[in-house]
Parts: C-alpha cells; sequence; structure tokens
C-alpha cells in the first residue's frame, strides 16, 4: 500500500486531521470546532488546552476509520495558524491562555515601536509592519501587564510549536512561524539577536527555529499511545497554515498567487528573493519553501462578513435551508446572483476587525456605502462579496510591482465555495481563477511539503504535479466589459477609505466609543 500522511492543522476557529495518501488524495479527516474567548476592547484570548483536546479528539476519529491501515502512516506533519502566542513552562504546560493573532491590546506598544526605531527600520529588519497583528506587541504587553507570566514563561511558541512538543517532547520552531513573530531577522532567515536585545525580549525565550519541512523529532511512546498511534512517526513543521495553503494550491514559483478566502482572507505569491514594498503596505514572510519567500497580504474579515450577515440578517434564508434543505450560504449566493455588478451602486468597505492590508489602521470600521430605498437584502449580500474582492485586489495590484504579471488566481477557503464569488474574483482582478480539488489547501500542502521532506517525492515540484488535481469545472475566465466598470467602482471603493481616514473620522469615532464603554 502506499505511504500514508497524517496532516494535524490548528486553525482558528477549529482542528482539522486528514490523513492523505501520496497522490494527495483524502483518505479520511475528522473535525472540531472550538471558541476563543472574546473580551472588552477587541482583546481575544484562547484557552490551549483546547487545541490540545481538539488534536488528541481528531487524530483518534482519523485513527480509528483506518485502524488497519495506521502502520502505513510515514509521517505527522503539523500546520497551524500564526502570530498566536503560548507561554509556557519546561515541561510545555502553559501558563496562561493563548494571546490570539487577532487580538488588539497591544495598541501602546505599538506606538512605543513605532516612536523607538520606525516603521521602516523594522520593516527593513524583519519585513513586518509594526502593528499588534504580530507577536513583538504581544510579548512586550505580557511582560508589562503580566510580568509573572513573561518572568516564568520558559519559551513562548506558536500553536504549531505547542503540538509538536505534546507530539515529541521537542522544543523548535520553524522559519515560516518565526517570521511573524517581528524578531526574526527575514533577509538572513534567522533569529535577529540584536534587534531582540534592543527590545528587551530574552532571547533564551525564543525556541530554536529550522526550515519548514525539517523532521523535528518522533512521536514519543506516551503520545503514540494516547493517540493509538505506531511509536516513532517523523514529526515534521510544515510551517504557516497560509505558507502551507499557497504549496497545497499548487503557488510555488512567481506569477501564480494564492487567494485564501476563510475568516479573514490571506492574499500570497512567492518570490525567490527577499522583495519588500517601499510603502510596507505588503509583509514579507518566510516561504514553506526553505529559502524562499512570500509577499503577503492580510485582511481581518472576509468570510465572517458573510457569516456575520446570515447570524444577524439570515432569518429568510435560515427559514429556507430548514424547508428546503439547501445550504443557507448557497441560498444567500442566488439572491446576490441577481443583483446587477456593482449592487446598483452599494459598496461595502470590510474593515469589521480593523483594517490589514493594504491600510494598515487598527481604527478602520467598517461601512455600507451608497444605501438608497431601492437597495434590497439581496444588494447588501452582492456589496459583502465585491466588497471583499475590491480589498483582496488592492493587495493583488501591489503584488504585481514587485514580481512578475501574476496570471492566474488559485482560490480556497470557505468563500471560494461559492461559484458567484469566484466569478466575481475573476471579473475584479480581471484574471483566471482557478480552484483545486482538495478545498484544504493548507493541510494538503502540509502534506506535499512532507511527502517531499520524506523522499516520497524528489522535490517540490514533482511533490505538487502528483498531489494537486485541478477543478476544471470551477475555471472562471474574467469578463472584462465587467472588469472595466469595476476598476472605476475600485478607485470609488479606494476613496472611500481614504476620506474618512483623512478626516480624522475614525480617530473621533474612536474616542467617543471610549467614553461610551
Amino acid at each position: 500500500m502506499n505511504s500514508l500522511i497524517l496532516c494535524i492543522d490548528i486553525g482558528t476557529t477549529g482542528c482539522r486531521s486528514i490523513i492523505f495518501d501520496q497522490k494527495g488524495q483524502e483518505v479520511c479527516a475528522a473535525y472540531q470546532d472550538y471558541q476563543s474567548i472574546y473580551l472588552p476592547h477587541g482583546w481575544i484570548e484562547h484557552n490551549p488546552g483546547l487545541w490540545l483536546w481538539a488534536v488528541k479528539k481528531t487524530v483518534k476519529d482519523t485513527i480509528a476509520e483506518i485502524s488497519d491501515k495506521k502502520e502505513y502512516i510515514s509521517a505527522i506533519t503539523i500546520t497551524s495558524q500564526r502570530s498566536t502566542v503560548i507561554p509556557v513552562d519546561e515541561k510545555g504546560n502553559y501558563l496562561d491562555n493563548a494571546i490570539l493573532w487577532q487580538d488588539k491590546r497591544a495598541l501602546e506598544e505599538t506606538k512605543y515601536l513605532v516612536n523607538e526605531y520606525g516603521m521602516k527600520e523594522v520593516y527593513n529588519i524583519t519585513g513586518l509592519r509594526i502593528d499588534p497583528y504580530f507577536t513583538l506587541p504581544k510579548l512586550l504587553w505580557i511582560k508589562k501587564h503580566r510580568p509573572e507570566v513573561y518572568q516564568h514563561a520558559f519559551l513562548f511558541l506558536s500553536v504549531q510549536d505547542f503540538i509538536i512538543y505534546f507530539l515529541t517532547g521537542i522544543f523548535k520552531t520553524d522559519w515560516t512561524q518565526a517570521s511573524r513573530t517581528m524578531l526574526f531577522n527575514i533577509n538572513k532567515l534567522n533569529w535577529d539577536k540584536d534587534f531582540i536585545k534592543s527590545v528587551g525580549i530574552d532571547f533564551n525565550k525564543l525556541p530554536e527555529a529550522v526550515p519548514p519541512g525539517s523532521i523535528i523529532g518522533y512521536i514519543t511512546l506516551d503520545a503514540s499511545k494516547e493517540l493509538n498511534l505506531p511509536q516513532g512517526i517523523p514529526v515534521i513543521a510544515a510551517g504557516g497554515d497560509q505558507q502551507c495553503a499557497a504549496i497545497g494550491l499548487g503557488v510555488i514559483e512567481p506569477g501564480m498567487v494564492e487567494v485564501n478566502a476563510g475568516t479573514g482572507s490571506f492574499v500570497l505569491t512567492n518570490s525567490n528573493k527577499p522583495v519588500k514594498d517601499i510603502n510596507q503596505r505588503i509583509i514579507l514572510s518566510a516561504s514553506a519553501l526553505a529559502g524562499k519567500w512570500v509577499l503577503e497580504a492580510g485582511i481581518f474579515t472576509s468570510g465572517s462578513i458573510y457569516r456575520w450577515f446570515r447570524d444577524n440578517f439570515g432569518k429568510v434564508e435560515m427559514e429556507a435551508q430548514d424547508s428546503s434543505g439547501i445550504n443557507v450560504y448557497k441560498i444567500m449566493d442566488s439572491e446576490a446572483e441577481k443583483e446587477p455588478i456593482g449592487a446598483n451602486g452599494l459598496l461595502l468597505v470590510p474593515h469589521f476587525a480593523a483594517s490589514a492590508a493594504p491600510y494598515w489602521n487598527p481604527e478602520a470600521r467598517g461601512l455600507l456605502f451608497g444605501l438608497l430605498l431601492g437597495h434590497t437584502r439581496a444588494s447588501i449580500l452582492r456589496a459583502i462579496l465585491e466588497g471583499i474582492a475590491f480589498e483582496i485586489q488592492k493587495n493583488i495590484n501591489i503584488m504585481e510591482k514587485y514580481t512578475k504579471k501574476i496570471e492566474e488566481v488559485r482560490v480556497s477557503g470557505g468563500l471560494a465555495k461559492s461559484e458567484l464569488f469566484n466569478q466575481i474574483q475573476a471579473d475584479i482582478y480581471g484574471k483566471v481563477v482557478v480552484k483545486t480539488e482538495c478545498s484544504e489547501a493548507s493541510a494538503l500542502g502540509a502534506a506535499i511539503i512532507a511527502a517531499t521532506s520524506m523522499g516520497i517525492y524528489n522535490n517540490i515540484n514533482a511533490a505538487v504535479g502528483s498531489m494537486i488535481n485541478i477543478n476544471k469545472l470551477s475555471r472562471k475566465e474574467p469578463d472584462m466589459k465587467n472588469y472595466k466598470i469595476y476598476q472605476e467602482l475600485s478607485k470609488i471603493h479606494d476613496l472611500l477609505y481614504y476620506s474618512l481616514k483623512e478626516a480624522g473620522i475614525y480617530s473621533k469615532l474612536n474616542k467617543v466609543m471610549k467614553l461610551l464603554q
């Protein structure tokens, strides 16, 4: 029988364990969702024990399905969300809740770093903008506000590192996770000891950083017994979820871009050298291909806005789902599809949890502009899908200035299940949009990396060619007539943000909101 690869993908809202064969086909899978802890003022925490519980449950569920074939598992590969911080002791026990990547508490620490070092200097060293999104401001916040946690922490880990320690008893991270900390030299691909010392973080509280695709260790006797797995299976750090998603979509060379539209959206393209945007609008991270880089843009809210509409205004669709059995999002799509392009002049700016790329404004708010009495719920649904794609398009345009022309967009994530959204993307970008057959791009990418590391394939190109299948029926060609109209609407979309920012509206509103709290 062919080798099997067990992939554990720990996301923001749930954990998925999938067993792939060496052709990239899913053998079996299990999923477990969980809830983060939402606190006032944009604080978001998570109990690390839930991640551990979800990993154990999903792995055991998958193994139960293939119990007679588990001896064929040649590797366990791990990918996870990034820029989430877990303080642990010497035995890997967590000392406090994790601070999630979306958390906004470190605004003062962010301002301090901007004033003390300057955005340009930090960007040149790390490839990252100074933003509460990343790890360093969170660590400075912990050091100031939870000094006992900082002092007693043996290491600060990412979610991926935390699970790898449970499996192997070894503390290590990989370059992709390290490159999201704002403490990693993106040019040299190693920890920047001088900068770490300068900002007052103890270097010995950071795990060793190794290339993605490295075998960190082997599953311990205790972990193998608990998970019903054979002892001694190699455990591979595949890398951050978005870098892995790019691999899982076949985006391994310049000229292609990944758009992963889930809770938020991520836009990535690979680069053979460290390329930086002069205006620091897009960031530079380590690729899951060791020794390469990714130009990356993150958008905090995209699919979550569609879900927000469903939860707050979707009673009609929910009732229709109950009576027809048709998925609620397909019902929402069918309504939006009846609206003309441009949603009759309705524009949505998707800053429902502040703005990341390209604006990087932690005070930004969402906006629905152009409402008239003639607009309907369907108009709003279409405006949501178009507004998300407009935001993605801005980042693709910036990337094209620093790499070769992007000819094809590979899509994944929950929103990519929408054929309407994929066509809207093609029309707004003016590019071919392609969906692969495997909907779990991050997990498949991690499996591809593991298959290469284990020597199942000689190189990443061979692995990608054998393990990725293109869904030819989901290929979307752009309607260039629509593209021209969308280009004009995109300019207005951009002006809406800048008009509010330059008028100081975001800052004024946030000051008033603080008075009301």
